[in-house]
Order: structure tokens, then C-alpha cells, then sequence
């Protein structure tokens, strides 16, 4: 296991995609704490004002460049992408051969792809969370807008879980295909244009709509009130669901895939 886990940590770090994928992350999460931030100063300097309760949803936002208010998260889905190349390069390229001769070992070679790409975007996750949080906490100091509260760090802790899951989900998608294009245009295809599709027929067409309530299902959607602190859960898979009814929703679908991207690597020809 362990001569996997060194293989697949050489692999991941001396290919270009995952720096670039990595600095195109930081960029957009300290952009958007930036903007978030300068602006929120902006509004406050012209506008002086008690924000009462919202004071303490500031914190999360910024921290989640925006995710915590409902917002894609972008960093997340940047960084899935590292996942998504780390097995569709073995198959675009034929390195799966090479992979598994070197290792003589299937297994091993799956836990090695998922535990080293995992642990890489659960770090860069938290380091830009952090770091944009302190760009808030510069900008909105002098304003008594709390930052760094507990509920700042619980979101943190769940964004980074967040992109672990969405990670894994997109790697075992891409083990099950084995299309890299398929899998990148997927990832984002199907949180931003087909559930918004469904959700809208679910709420527009007059026989459906007694039904539309179970769009709160979709995995994606789902997978987002793990991040989402503007609006309040009633129970754990009520309407919205909670942080741990969506973690549940997107991290079984997660683990369904996974589950079988293990047992069809064991079976099919490399």
C-alpha cells in the first residue's frame, strides 16, 4: 500500500494540470473573498447601519467565497476537476497498463487515487477558506463584523468535506466512463444546468408540482446545504434539508459510485 500511495503522490505533484487546477482555485476563492469583503466595507463606510443578525452570516460567506449563501461552489468544482484527471489520464493516455503493472495491485492502486486526491484538495480547501477569511477579517475589522466565530469555522470544516466528497464523486464518475471529456463536462453540466432543469419542471408543470418538493433530493442540490447557513433547517431531511440530511443525500451518492468503480476496476480489462 504504501509503495501506492508514494506512486500516485509522485504521479499527482509532477504533473502541470494539478498546479494549475490548484493556483486557478486560490485565485478564484481570494477574488471573490475580495470582492466580498472591499465591498461589504464599501457598503458599510456609505452606509453605516446594525446588521444584526446577518453580522453573523457575513463570517461564512466570505470564508466560502460566497458558497455559504447558496452560491456554486467554485473553488470545490475547480478542484474536482484534480480528481477527474487523476484517473481519465490513465485511461486517455494508456497509462492504466503501466499503473497496474508497476503495482500489481488493483486495489491499491484505487485507494492510492482517491486517499492522495482527497488529502490534496481537503488541504488547498482549508488554506483558502483561511486565508480568505482573513481577507474579510482586513477589510471589515473596523466595522464589528465578527469573522473568525464558531460558525465561521464550522462552515469551513464542512466546505472542506464538502469538496472531498464532490472530489471522490467525480473521480469514481470518471473511473465508471472512462472519459475525462465526459466527466469534466459532467461535473459541471449536471449541478448548474440539469437539476435547475428539473427543479423548474417540477415546479411549473401543473401535474408535477404536489412532487416538487422532492427536488431537494438532487444530489447536488443537496450536496449544497452542507455550506448553506442563509436559510434554516426544520429536521434533518426536511424542506430544506439540513448540513447532515445533504451530506447523507451527496456523500451516499458519492459512495455508491465509489463502491462500484471499485468492484468494475477489479473485473473489467485495463
Amino acid at each position: 500500500m504504501s509503495a501506492a500511495l508514494a506512486y500516485e503522490w509522485t504521479r499527482l505533484r509532477t504533473i502541470r494540470s494539478t498546479w494549475w487546477l490548484t493556483g486557478i482555485a486560490v485565485v478564484i476563492g481570494l477574488l471573490i473573498a475580495f470582492g466580498i469583503g472591499f465591498g461589504s466595507a464599501v457598503d458599510l463606510s456609505n452606509h453605516p447601519r446594525d446588521l444584526g443578525s446577518d453580522r453573523d452570516l457575513i463570517g461564512p460567506i466570505v470564508a466560502t467565497s460566497a458558497a455559504a449563501a447558496g452560491a456554486p461552489c467554485l473553488v470545490g468544482y475547480v478542484l474536482a476537476m484534480i480528481g477527474i484527471l487523476a484517473w481519465g489520464h490513465e485511461y486517455r493516455h494508456g497509462m492504466i497498463r503501466a499503473s497496474l503493472t508497476a503495482l500489481n495491485s488493483r486495489g491499491a492502486l484505487w485507494v492510492a487515487k482517491f486517499a492522495v486526491a482527497g488529502a490534496w484538495v481537503a488541504v488547498v480547501t482549508f488554506v483558502v477558506t483561511v486565508v480568505s477569511a482573513c481577507l474579510g477579517w482586513l477589510f471589515l475589522q473596523d466595522y464589528g463584523v465578527p469573522v473568525f466565530t464558531a460558525r465561521t469555522w464550522g462552515v469551513v470544516g464542512r466546505e472542506v468535506v464538502y469538496v472531498v466528497v464532490l472530489t471522490w464523486l467525480a473521480m469514481a464518475f470518471t473511473a465508471l466512463t472512462r472519459s475525462q471529456a465526459f466527466a469534466l463536462v459532467m461535473i459541471f453540466l449536471w449541478p448548474l444546468l440539469v437539476e435547475s432543469v428539473i427543479t423548474a419542471i417540477l415546479n411549473l408543470v401543473p401535474g408535477l408540482r404536489d412532487h416538487s418538493e422532492l427536488a431537494r433530493f438532487l444530489p447536488f442540490g443537496a450536496g449544497s446545504r452542507m455550506l448553506d447557513v442563509t436559510r434554516d433547517a426544520s429536521s434533518l431531511f426536511g424542506s430544506p434539508l439540513s448540513a447532515t440530511g445533504g451530506f447523507i443525500v451527496f456523500g451516499g451518492l458519492a459512495a455508491v459510485l465509489m463502491v462500484v468503480s471499485w468492484l468494475l476496476l477489479q473485473r473489467r480489462d485495463a
